[in-house]
């Protein structure tokens, strides 16, 4: 009787450590960043290690961005240009706030006569160098986007 209860003792002590360490798994999930279980079953923040592997994750996808971007010039100036548009449009995906992506693809897509397309693209780079405190890029590009405006309304006037 003495063993049933010290096996019974045992497991409930054990499954009552396996639970308290699911809920601190089950806890650490929700914290933003990395982190690892520590020994005594309690959440140890790894922020400094995080930031530097995101840091340099960050790095590795705007190279990315911008590898596909310097391919879509190249692929511009060879004349595939839905080759190029699409080599922008990933570059565009991989970095969001890539303007320089924007202001290329809307080029391309107005002479591929995508000129709404040109229009969007131009407006997005307009509003992303704006937010970067790049004002002046930003007039220079509110002049052409003015004018694929007026020539989209005079192809609708004819």
């Amino acid at each position: 009787m003495i063993k049933f209860l010290y096996l019974v003792a045992t497991v409930f002590s054990t499954t009552m450590s396996i639970l308290s360490f699911l809920q601190n798994v089950s806890t650490a999930q929700e914290y933003p960043g990395c982190f690892i279980i520590g020994s005594d079953g309690k959440i140890v923040s790894l922020d400094p290690l995080c930031k530097k592997r995101n840091d340099e994750k960050k790095l590795r996808i705007a190279m990315k961005a911008n590898e596909l971007y310097h391919q879509g010039i190249e692929l511009g100036r060879k004349g595939f240009y839905k080759e190029a548009i699409s080599n922008y449009t990933q570059a565009i995906k991989l970095n969001p706030n890539f303007a320089e992506a924007y202001v290329s693809r809307a080029i391309v897509r107005y002479l591929l006569e995508d000129k709404h397309g040109g229009v969007e693209d131009l407006q997005s780079a307009i509003d992303i160098y704006r937010t970067q405190g790049k004002s002046e890029i930003a007039d220079i590009l509110l002049g052409r986007l003015q004018e694929f405006q007026r020539d989209i309304q005079m192809g609708e006037e004819l």
